[in-house]
């Protein structure tokens, strides 16, 4: 074995080419032949009854230089990595990283963080911040994995002042977002509540789709006509309209505007709460982690396994939607 490059564990110099070095019979350390004289014998002596074999331990390191530890997910990635290939964050020394994101972050008085990197995963917030109960950012973002930038500031803020923006990915798709983040018991019930909404909404259009095609058709007349007949006063144009329906035709409408609204008005519900009820199911989830874990290893492992998002659920849940919003056509 070359030992040029190698240390000398006695007087912690490199060896050159042309060294008188002495290696150790039985665990293989090598030595400068007057470091070794000098001692009297093999620095790691004590270490021969736990079988300490030096190149053994070479061949580890070996490896371990070659590999680069995410400090999010724990994945192991090439040295050279940028990005790691499990969750996609920034790998690299994950303390110098914070020290650079926390010099480089500037209050923002509306919550934000100006001036922190783009791909911080942490949006500018300080990897130890206390975002409540203990848990530090570093762990929420080890939890939700996904769009960290987005989520850890807003966190942050609701900590701090009790407020957070308004959640549009929860507007567009309320229950089945709740779902895809893991928040299933409050997720079910908006998505059971918006599916059986949605499941009325079908049957009034199938069942009754001739009644829903002349409101539809009196409803077009009475716009064409305002002008002419009600001189756009709205208030008479929609007395006149109501006036015009059948019982079906009035229960009809009266039932698919009152489902209308009231999938408006949950949608709004999620959006403004959407933030506010992820970051307590975030900072209740990880504080029962780690009261139910016996070391930190373990609470690493749930983080990675617990957190994140069902991305096949989201897709069935899309693809149902989906299939919902064309069965009229087919049926009809």
């Amino acid at each position: 074995m070359d030992y040029k490059g190698h240390v000398c564990p006695v007087c912690n110099k490199a060896f050159e080419k042309g060294d008188d070095v002495v290696v150790c019979p039985i665990c293989g350390t090598p030595h400068h032949r007057n470091c070794y004289e000098e001692l009297g014998h093999c620095i790691n002596l004590n270490r021969h009854r736990e079988n300490y074999d030096y190149r053994r331990e070479c061949e580890v390191n070996s490896v371990q230089d070659e590999e680069i530890t995410c400090a999010f997910c724990g994945a192991k990635n090439p040295k050279d990595s940028k990005y790691c290939n499990f969750c996609g964050k920034p790998v690299g020394n994950s303390n110098s990283y914070s020290e650079t994101s926390n010099s480089e972050q500037t209050s923002n008085p509306q919550g934000g963080y100006a001036g922190a990197f783009f791909m911080d995963p942490l949006g500018g917030v300080k990897s130890d911040e206390d975002l409540g109960q203990g848990v530090k950012a570093s762990e929420a973002a080890k939890y939700v994995k996904t769009s960290t930038p987005h989520y850890i500031p807003q966190f942050k803020q609701l900590k701090e002042k009790g407020r957070t923006r308004f959640s549009f990915v929860g507007f567009i798709f309320g229950g089945g977002w709740m779902l895809y983040r893991k928040m299933y018991k409050l997720g079910t019930v908006f998505t059971a509540f918006l599916a059986l909404l949605t499941f009325a909404d079908l049957y009034i259009k199938i069942y009754h789709s001739e009644a829903v095609v002349a409101v539809g058709e009196l409803y077009n007349e009475m716009l064409a006509n305002m002008s002419a007949n009600y001189g756009l006063n709205v208030y008479s144009a929609l007395g006149g309209f109501f006036s015009s329906l059948n019982t079906e035709q009035l229960v009809i409408c009266i039932a698919s505007t009152a489902i209308s609204l009231l999938m408006i008005l949950i949608r709004v519900i999620c959006g403004i709460f959407g933030n506010r009820w992820y970051y307590k199911h975030t900072v209740k989830s990880i504080c029962k982690i780690k009261n139910t874990s016996v070391s930190q290893q373990e609470v690493e492992a749930k983080l990675n396994t617990k957190g994140g998002v069902n991305v096949p659920l989201a897709l069935s849940l899309i693809a149902s939607y989906y299939i919902i919003l064309y069965l009229p056509r087919f049926l009809s």
